[in-house]
């Protein structure tokens, strides 16, 4: 089943969090940053993530040649920018493949992924269409809603 309404490129607004215990959060902090696009041909892809990330400091190409050639660990330059990557790294996530839409649910059916686990796997999303917004509500199997509001821009 297609819905036209999906077609297009949404700026993400909110994100929030609530556990399995009831504790809310934003996992993406106050002013998240993001976009997510679905294709007529059944293409789509996402990227989220917390707005105010510091820099790294290292290109990656470097900062890969380190990794590569045992130099991460030698020197204090490479060992700071490697924690800095691995904090960036944990405020993004960005996906991308197929999508199906199926009554009040969108799947994701994700063919690459910063996340691995992710990759070959469907993520299924409810979905709420407001006058210009779109809301995702992800579940995960320890009991954890996810809100995510998006915009139209295109």
């Amino acid at each position: 089943m297609s819905d036209k309404r999906f077609v297009g490129t949404w700026k993400l607004k909110s994100v929030m969090k609530k556990s399995s215990a009831g504790t809310v959060s934003k996992p993406f902090a106050d002013y998240p940053l993001g976009y997510i696009s679905y294709m007529p041909d059944g293409f789509m892809h996402a990227i989220l993530m917390k707005s105010e990330r510091n820099p790294i400091g290292v290109p990656p190409e470097e900062l890969i040649d380190a990794a590569s050639t045992k130099k991460l660990f030698i020197s204090w330059r490479y060992i700071k920018a490697g924690i800095r990557y691995l904090k960036a790294m944990t405020s993004f996530v960005s996906y991308c493949g197929t999508y199906e839409i199926r009554e009040d649910t969108v799947v994701h059916r994700a063919k690459a992924a910063t996340i691995p686990d992710w990759i070959g796997t469907d993520l299924s999303r409810k979905f709420v269409f407001g006058e210009n917004t779109l809301t995702l509500t992800a579940h995960d199997n320890a009991g954890n809603v996810m809100d995510l509001i998006w915009e139209r821009v295109l």
